[in-house]
């Protein structure tokens, strides 16, 4: 993308390097407002979000009409991979081609860079967006569900608890099991930035599985998780949920299948969120 390519006598789109860190974190809510999940990051959420994610303002984009922001589309890039990290299109704006014309820019960016393979999510009830971009080429891979677990769990007994253990460790048996990649908010990259910010890493392990965690005023986010039956899922999780006044339990974007997921739902668990996970080969 030259920096500043006219579409339309009314879209104009630049790098989202241009706008003031404040300025695009307004634009991010904005174009968010309405969705079925609602969005509201401040400047130094999106700046966290740009360090830990990978996110590229040099390589992402914003849609200007009349001289106003109205659409922005978020890349992240890691060697050859790369993620939609945000697309969205102020209400005003929307159903007359500004998403698309971001999302082909984007898409333009994601090869200068070197990607080959460019994933995002989608809400699989947003089917104009499921259209879109199945018009550009993306293709389902995966179901993913946002699970959420209210309540503290009884805590286990002593032979049915996991034991801490340094999340370094965890991480590294956790890869050697993996037989699909993490989504990429929970990719190994994202744990690297996460190792050395606060809250701290947490992890435990038992027989058959291993977790790595992370909490903060009494919410635990599960970040990485492999267990080899749904009994040692349970027993990370139910570990998890006893320890240090965990007043809720959050897995982002867990496959449907997985294991953890089977026992979380057996829990009582509540989906907040399903997406597909499409990619698109470049």
């Amino acid at each position: 993308m030259t920096p500043r390519t006219t579409l339309t006598p009314r879209t104009t789109l630049t790098n989202a390097c241009e706008l003031p860190l404040e300025q695009l974190a307004s634009l991010f809510n904005r174009a968010y407002e309405g969705y079925e999940v609602p969005t509201h990051v401040d400047a130094p959420a999106l700046a966290f979000m740009e360090e830990a994610l990978d996110l590229a303002p040099e390589r992402s984009c914003v849609a200007w009409q009349e001289a106003q922001p109205v659409g922005m589309a978020m890349l992240g890039v890691r060697s050859d991979a790369g993620w939609v990290g945000g697309m969205g299109v102020v209400a005003p704006a929307r159903r007359c081609g500004v998403g698309e014309a971001l999302m082909r820019a984007l898409i333009e960016q994601a090869r200068e860079a070197g990607v080959r393979r460019l994933g995002l999510e989608v809400l699989e009830h947003n089917l104009a967006a499921c259209a879109l971009y199945e018009k550009l080429g993306f293709c389902t891979w995966r179901r993913l569900e946002v699970l959420t677990l209210e309540g503290p769990a009884p805590v286990p007994a002593t032979a049915a608890a996991a034991a801490a253990c340094a999340p370094r460790d965890a991480r590294k048996r956790i890869a050697s099991a993996r037989s699909a990649r993490e989504p990429w908010q929970r990719a190994d990259a994202t744990l690297d930035r996460l190792d050395v910010s606060t809250p701290a890493l947490r992890a435990v392990t038992t027989l058959g599985g291993d977790a790595v965690y992370r909490i903060a005023d009494g919410r635990a986010s599960v970040l990485q998780l492999h267990a080899t039956s749904e009994h040692s899922a349970g027993v990370l999780l139910d570990t998890i949920r006893s320890r240090d006044g965990v007043r809720l339990l959050r897995y982002l974007n867990v496959p449907d299948d997985d294991l953890a997921a089977v026992a979380l739902r057996a829990r009582g668990a509540q989906c907040a969120a399903a997406q597909f996970e499409m990619l698109l080969e470049l």
